[in-house]
């Protein structure tokens, strides 16, 4: 056998041994989602951030509220974090007694999130992959980490951008120094006092603006008035109690 033949003899030696190793390795096992949740059987949400207070959410005859700290329709693009979470593959799981909770970010979590009855507690990042690790069900998980904003102690991302409710009615718009409201017939608006300049399809235009407006961004409302802000008040259709707008500034 020539120094040729023998190389190529253990070239092929050792791609059979790596071969072998690769078929021999076992499978990873694959694991179920983080919850058997989905969009459909999801229903409660619960944000607790240590210091805040928690953030509820309820689904009812297939809407969702916001029902604490205050009580609002929600954002339908923002609830979907919430589902994505329910059903996040698991990379890995860990026995709690075999890791260092507090090297993961466990001892103390950073804040949970209770989803139906399952709580779920967050940790730090995994500085590999960047996944996320969390306590749940008496084990630790690693799953790729969540977007932030939907589950962050402000609540206001999750408040609906439209103005006003789905399907509302507009019966009067109360302007400073000026008035719109439904005429008697229901199929044209008066402006008292008149003007001049606009017409009624004018009217219809700024109706219809209030009717379909949504907000750029949602924040928190400051603890002081803006100067120069006017107070718009839209009343809707069996409603006796008119909704308030403050209008800090226009463009």
């Amino acid at each position: 056998m020539n120094r040729k033949t023998l190389n190529l003899v253990l070239v092929l030696v050792v791609a059979g041994l790596g071969a072998a190793v690769f078929f021999s390795q076992k499978k990873p096992e694959k694991l179920p989602p983080l919850t058997p949740y989905t969009a459909a059987t999801l229903d409660s949400v619960v944000i607790a951030h240590p210091g805040s207070p928690d953030i509820k959410l309820q689904k009812t005859r297939g809407i969702w509220q916001l029902t604490a700290p205050v009580q609002a329709p929600t954002d339908a693009f923002e609830m979907n974090a919430f589902s994505d979470l329910a059903s996040q593959p698991v990379k890995n799981t860990f026995d709690p007694a075999q890791v260092n909770l507090k090297d993961l970010g466990l001892d103390p979590p950073a804040y949970s999130i209770t989803l139906n009855q399952q709580k779920i507690e967050f940790g730090g990042v995994e500085p590999i992959n960047y996944g996320r690790y969390v306590l749940m069900g008496g084990k630790v998980r690693l799953i790729s980490d969540p977007p932030g904003t939907a589950l962050d102690a402000d609540y206001s991302d999750l408040v609906s951008r439209s103005l006003l409710p789905d399907g509302a009615q507009i019966t009067s718009i109360a302007l400073p120094g000026q008035t719109i409201a439904r005429s008697a017939d229901d199929k044209s608006w008066t402006l008292t006092p008149a003007h001049p300049e606009l017409k009624d399809a004018d009217v219809q235009k700024m109706v219809d603006a209030w009717t379909h407006a949504k907000s750029m961004w949602n924040a928190a409302e400051p603890k002081t008035g803006s100067k120069g802000s006017i107070v718009v008040n839209v009343t809707l259709k069996g409603q006796r109690t008119p909704i308030q707008f403050v209008v800090s500034s226009q463009s």
